[in-house]
């Protein structure tokens, strides 16, 4: 078999395999900082169950989304002669807003399912870089790599600061030392 065809047809995973290996190592470091400084500070935390979503606001969502995802569809199809990218190829083009879509929904359920409205904020900006990629005419791999990595430094800096603001309001419990 030949080895640049073994290479061309792998290579499309490897990003697959580095996030999910990627996501075990962060899993385990999650863990790990939970047990050294969490827990003597605090203890063990659950968080409170979310109450399930009303009936009508299951139906807005279930309706609202497609319908402005259609309604969206057809503002770019009508218009696509006034935006940067009318001479691009529109799935290219799609991917970064979409994706900023889908962050910003991923981030808000999160938000909702341990009710942190950080997790609301993250999904806002999410969904603003997301539009402001479509509308600079950035697409394609670049715009993806531009929105992962907004989306990256936007996790770091909210992470970062509820840690501080976490550490603060918690300090560490004093070390005993055994009197002789």
């Amino acid at each position: 078999m030949n080895d640049s065809l073994v290479s061309n047809t792998l290579l499309p995973f490897v990003p697959l395999v580095v996030m999910v290996g990627v996501a075990f190592l962060m899993d385990a470091l999650v863990r790990r900082f939970r047990m050294r400084v969490t827990y003597p500070r605090t203890g063990f935390i659950t968080y409170q169950k979310p109450q399930p979503l009303k009936r009508s606001t299951r139906l807005v969502i279930w309706i609202g989304i497609p319908a402005l995802t259609v309604a969206f569809l057809a503002f770019l199809f009508a218009n696509h002669s006034y935006f940067q990218t009318a001479g691009q190829d529109y799935a290219s083009i799609l991917m970064p807003p979409f994706s900023g879509l889908l962050f910003s929904g991923l981030w808000v359920i999160v938000g909702w399912k341990i009710s942190l409205p950080r997790f609301y904020l993250i999904g806002a900006v999410s969904l603003l870089v997301g539009a402001g990629l479509f509308f600079n005419g950035v697409g394609g791999n670049i715009g993806l790599a531009l929105l992962l990595g907004a989306m990256g430094v936007v996790l770091c800096i909210s992470g970062g600061l509820t840690l501080r603001h976490y550490l603060r309001q918690n300090p560490a419990p004093q070390e005993t030392a055994d009197a002789q």
